[in-house]
């Protein structure tokens, strides 16, 4: 695995050092218990909208219940649920016919979006922001990473959140949760995006040059089956120890411990070379498996479950 001799205080390398000019990196993050504290008022509205969607558009009420960093509807557990999955099960709980859940749930999230964005016009959330998110934000922006979301938000919601907190423009590029119920296809949209935008840089992403950030065992999931890194913060739903069982390649207990070296380390951590621009692992040896540095001493982690 490639080191990279710390430079700053944060990052860990130069500018030109890390992604480079050909071979780019990206960095695609989940919102809710990732970027933003779980259970807040951004995420309150984002439920209590889709709770008034539903009852308008089906008349069936769906019940949404916060229990530390966990969230529940009509008392499921909605862990690394995205908002067509919610919607999906609300409708398939109430016995409403399959074949009639997909016109009721884009209406449903139509409805909702514009609640949440008349909830949250002129808005300043940006204490919701969790801890050292902002400030990585800006340092993988500086250092010219490409920043995306793989989120189970619906798009135009993921825009309202990030216009309140202070990140406008996150949404740019991502996978959304408009009509996936499954996390895996929203990751997939979130790498075809990010991979994209590097190509209109004349940017190669390698086999490992995508990053996913997450919360719970379903973002470490969907990075996996797409095929990308991923880190697991432990500042929602799963505990460090879950999140390391599910297979994260590098697990923090806060976003504050997160540095631009850890991810630098991780895109860079086949040391496999794509001649001539190929960025398909298939077109050169294997990605070789991430061994995870020793771990840091962990500072006590934020009391956001109580």
């Amino acid at each position: 695995m490639r080191r990279i001799k710390s430079v700053d205080g944060r990052g860990g390398m130069d500018h030109a050092t890390w992604p480079g000019s050909d071979r780019g990196a990206a960095v695609i993050f989940d919102i809710d218990g990732t970027l933003l504290r779980p259970g807040t008022y951004l995420q309150r509205v984002h439920m209590g909208s889709m709770a008034i969607a539903i009852e308008q558009i089906s008349g069936i009420r769906a019940e949404f219940r916060y229990d530390g960093g966990d969230l529940f509807v009509n008392g499921n557990n909605l862990a690394g649920c995205t908002d067509a999955g919610t919607i999906d099960l609300v409708l398939h709980t109430a016995g409403v016919p399959a074949s009639e859940s997909p016109g009721l749930r884009a209406a449903v999230v139509e409805n909702m979006c514009d609640l949440v964005a008349a909830a949250t016009e002129g808005l300043d959330s940006g204490h919701e922001l969790l801890p050292g998110t902002a400030e990585l934000l800006t340092e993988l922006r500086r250092r010219g990473v490409i920043v995306g979301l793989s989120t189970g938000n619906a798009r135009a919601v993921a825009s309202c959140k990030m216009r309140a907190t202070g990140l406008p423009g996150l949404e740019a590029l991502g996978g959304f949760g408009d009509s996936h119920g499954a996390r895996s296809d929203i990751a997939r949209d979130a790498v075809a995006a990010v991979r994209a935008a590097a190509g209109t840089r004349g940017q190669v992403l390698g086999g490992t040059g995508v990053v996913l950030i997450g919360d719970t065992t379903s973002d470490v999931g969907a990075a996996r089956a797409a095929g990308v890194r991923c880190v697991g913060v432990a500042t929602g739903a799963a505990r460090v120890h879950e999140l390391e069982r599910a297979g994260a390649d590098l697990v923090v207990p806060t976003m504050e411990e997160l540095r631009v070296r850890d991810l630098a380390e991780l895109v860079h951590a086949d040391e496999v070379a794509y001649p001539d621009g190929a960025g398909d692992p298939g077109n050169g040896p294997a990605p070789a498996p991430y061994v995870r540095p020793p771990a840091r001493p962990r500072a006590a982690p934020s009391n956001l479950r109580g």
